[in-house]
């Protein structure tokens, strides 16, 4: 159903002689560097298939990743970058962007009220809200009944009946911050003593953890290897929609919640195609096209209107309003952020 969805898309586009289909010739291409596993190929065609422009992806898996390859010189390779909203002042900071201006893209007021005019950027003077992921407890109904294992706080994660069973994001602001919310410190901490004291927290979580993946942890909880994911939504979600016996706790603790944004390198050598770019994918008939392969928080107004049961009866995808308002937003902590990667690199060692 999906593929001809696809087709009958672009044969209307084609049909309605917009400009580039077909054209391959002296070609444009785009830059993106973006989230493994959360752009899919079918828009990229899409959105070639109207303009001519071709889109040339590259991944990266975690933030820390993103900006190492950029700080190292890679920002010239890019012209468009999908970051949260946690490292948008650092990448400023080292001119790895330049400002967007919003007035440009027309669907820019398909955008939730939810993601605009956040406290990390609040004019959207630097980015565009794409999607957000909110991190849960993705848990096997069966499994976790044979292991008599019930989370209803973080702490319930240290149980030894888990030992070797919980896929985990590979991101040491999600994971430190949720040991620090079990010790009730706050997660957006700056001090080196408090950040390098969940040590002992997360030495005793590191001998439940099978394995951490933040591209495709959801394959691990569909397939029955693990019992428990600390996994982001979409994951989840994904599973869920694999395999009947996944379902999500939400923890006494509020969840990690991230919006991941647009942002123009600031050597960007395509601008007029970036702008072209994020328009097309806000169209709300585009963005579900997203979500339908990535169920990550929706935060296009238009595009909710037309989801549909499979999205909204996905307990991963459709994530509780009181979750989602209680959800703590991750902060940038600036020079603090080398102890986060310590502690992190400490436990997994």
């Amino acid at each position: 159903m999906k593929k001809a969805v696809i087709m009958l898309l672009a044969g209307a586009l084609c049909t309605a002689g917009l400009s580039g289909c077909g054209k391959k010739s002296n070609q444009e291409t785009l830059y993106v560097y973006n989230w493994s596993e959360y752009m899919p190929q079918e828009v990229y065609d899409l959105f070639e298939e109207e303009t001519g422009i071709r889109v040339v992806e590259k991944t990266f898996s975690s933030n820390e990743e993103m900006l190492a390859k950029l700080v190292a010189g890679g920002a010239s390779q890019y012209d468009l970058i999908v970051a949260s909203n946690y490292v948008l002042n650092a990448m400023k900071d080292q001119n790895l962007i330049q400002p967007i201006d919003v007035s440009r893209l027309e669907n820019f007021e398909q955008i939730s009220a939810f993601a605009k005019g956040r406290a990390f950027d609040p004019d959207n003077e630097y980015s565009v809200p794409y999607m957000s992921t909110i991190t849960v407890i993705a848990y096997n109904e069966e499994l976790c009944e044979q292991l008599g294992v019930e989370i209803q706080r973080l702490d319930d994660l240290l149980d030894p009946a888990l030992e070797n069973n919980i896929v985990a994001v590979d991101d040491c602001r999600e994971i430190v911050d949720i040991a620090l919310k079990a010790k009730g410190e706050d997660p957006d901490s700056t001090d080196e003593a408090v950040i390098s004291g969940t040590i002992d927290w997360l030495s005793k979580l590191a001998p439940n953890i099978r394995l951490y993946d933040s591209d495709t942890a959801f394959s691990a909880l569909a397939t029955n290897e693990v019992a428990v994911g600390i996994v982001y939504n979409m994951d989840a979600a994904q599973a869920i929609q694999e395999n009947e016996d996944i379902n999500v706790w939400y923890t006494e603790e509020p969840c990690e919640l991230s919006i991941d944004n647009f942002v123009l390198s600031s050597t960007s050598q395509h601008m007029d195609a970036a702008y072209q770019f994020i328009d097309f994918i806000h169209r709300p008939e585009i963005y579900k096209l997203c979500l339908d392969e990535f169920p990550a928080v929706c935060l296009n107004d238009g595009a909710r209107e037309l989801l549909d049961e499979e999205y909204f009866g996905n307990a991963g995808a459709n994530i509780k309003e009181e979750a989602l308002e209680q959800a703590h937003i991750i902060d940038d902590v600036g020079d603090a952020a080398e102890y986060y990667d310590a502690v992190f690199a400490r436990m997994k060692n």
